[in-house]
């Protein structure tokens, strides 16, 4: 049988003779056929089926259980299983349900492979799973590596120590339903595969389909580019180990990454090799062009960029990356406002003016501007980024606020909390005067009384 032949040889080059092997089965058509794969196999591998019941669709997600149970017992293979709670562990995450089930899933594979000795999990992705990953990554923008797709081998991610392999990822979905039906094994359907509010299922259902019309062998061809993405990918992955140790320089105190930037721009292609060095630390993608861009300015040294948790000073000479709230961070992290004038604070350039009031100005405060009463605000105070602790009496309410909460009624990303710049009379106090661009204390607002204001505007 070819299917069997093809299985085989794929097996032969993933598995020795002696490896137990675990084998994921959710009881869908793919897992199914890679189960009878196994046992149909000529190489005899020793294996068990482990199945994650991850209770999302009730009733039916028990009878998959069961389903793959009977299965085992009819085959005299070594059934092993286990249950979540899937939404209670993805809300407690802030995670998807997708990647919920998926981090739960793989850290179940790697305990039981770690208590049981099986020296390696079988997961069933097949061709198709593989175009469709790289359409998706490709739409996420995940750079060269995402649109290599999967590895037929490689390690359980979060887990490097366990093998991960993939034996069917060069079979088709129509292979695999060809072969179910040669050998008379039914299969469980899961209805969340037609839901295309899932963005995988959007495309295999909606997306594909039209690619076919363009290309009937759309998911070959696709597999095809994989496989010459990865071997890009590669040749990437060489160049910028073998550049990368010529512009690291050794860390200082409070330092996680030094950039020595001559070197770094003598480089021809210093900005691929920054956006490699900047990737540990979640900037945003575009932070490495930035950067670049930056460096080409005159009066580029000082600025900085921000993640979540680190941020990227530019000092004489250097790139500096640190952890937000080291003493590094904090040294960069404020800015004294002396006088009017205009100036840059991580990624806000904004301006500052002071100016007799006229009566009749609106008090009416455009987005990205401030308008506050001078006296209430004198030279010089501080801009800075928000810290954890900040609060504000916001203009009109009673009370102070924390700057985290008032972020969340923002509907502020990490991001747009991690670039907050706040101004405040003392840079070390947690009473925050205003937040650019958005709110004012009530202790600045103008009134009748006000003969000058102090009017900062986003840039």
């Amino acid at each position: 049988m070819r299917c069997q032949e093809k299985f085989d040889s794929v097996l032969s080059g993933q598995v020795s003779a002696g490896e137990n092997v675990l084998v994921a089965v959710s009881g869908g058509a793919d897992s199914i056929c890679m189960a009878e794969l196994f046992l149909r196999s000529s190489l005899h591998p020793s294996f068990s089926v482990a199945h994650c019941n991850f209770h999302l669709r009730g009733e039916e997600s028990d009878a998959d259980e069961e389903f793959v149970r009977n299965w085992c017992a009819a085959h005299s293979v070594e059934f092993i299983s286990t249950g979540f709670d899937t939404c209670t562990y993805a809300s407690a995450g802030g995670l998807s349900i997708e990647m919920a089930a998926r981090e739960l899933r793989y850290g179940w594979f790697a305990s039981v492979c770690a208590e049981r000795g099986f020296s390696a999990v079988a997961v069933a992705h097949n061709s198709n799973d593989n175009a469709e990953t790289l359409v998706l990554n490709l739409l996420r923008g995940t750079g060269l590596k995402g649109l290599k797709g999967m590895d037929a081998s490689g390690k359980v991610p979060g887990h490097p120590d366990v093998r991960l392999i993939r034996p069917l990822l060069d079979f088709s979905r129509e292979e695999i339903l060809e072969f179910l039906q040669s050998v008379g094994t039914s299969h469980r359907e899961d209805r969340t595969n037609s839901d295309s509010a899932i963005k995988r299922n959007l495309i295999r259902n909606e997306i594909f389909p039209l690619f076919g019309k363009v290309n009937p062998s759309c998911v070959r061809t696709l597999n095809r580019e994989a496989g010459l993405f990865a071997q890009a990918s590669a040749i990437v992955d060489d160049y910028f180990e073998s550049v990368a140790p010529s512009v690291m320089r050794g860390p200082v105190s409070g330092e996680v990454l030094r950039v020595d930037t001559d070197a770094l721009m003598a480089l021809r292609h210093p900005c691929y090799v920054l956006y490699r060095l900047l990737e540990p630390y979640a900037f945003p993608s575009g932070t490495a062009a930035s950067v670049i861009e930056s460096l080409g300015r005159v009066t580029s040294s000082g600025k900085s960029f921000y993640a979540p948790e680190h941020m990227l000073l530019i000092a004489s000479g250097s790139i500096l990356v640190a952890e937000k709230g080291s003493a590094v961070a904090e040294s960069a992290d404020t800015l004294v406002i002396e006088a009017p004038g205009i100036y840059e604070l991580g990624s806000l350039v904004f301006s500052v003016e002071e100016m007799e009031r006229d009566p009749s100005m609106s008090l009416v405060q455009p987005a990205g501007i401030l308008v506050m009463d001078a006296s209430a605000m004198p030279f010089p105070f501080v801009a800075r980024h928000w810290r954890e602790g900040d609060w504000i009496r916001p203009l009109g309410l009673h009370g102070r606020k924390k700057l985290s909460d008032l972020f969340v009624d923002l509907h502020f990303s990490a991001l747009d909390k991690a670039g907050a710049v706040i101004f405040a009379a003392d840079g070390e106090t947690s009473h925050v005067s205003a937040l650019a661009g958005l709110r004012i204390d009530e202790s600045l607002k103008v009134t009748g009384k006000c003969s000058k204001v102090l009017i900062i505007k986003n840039l």
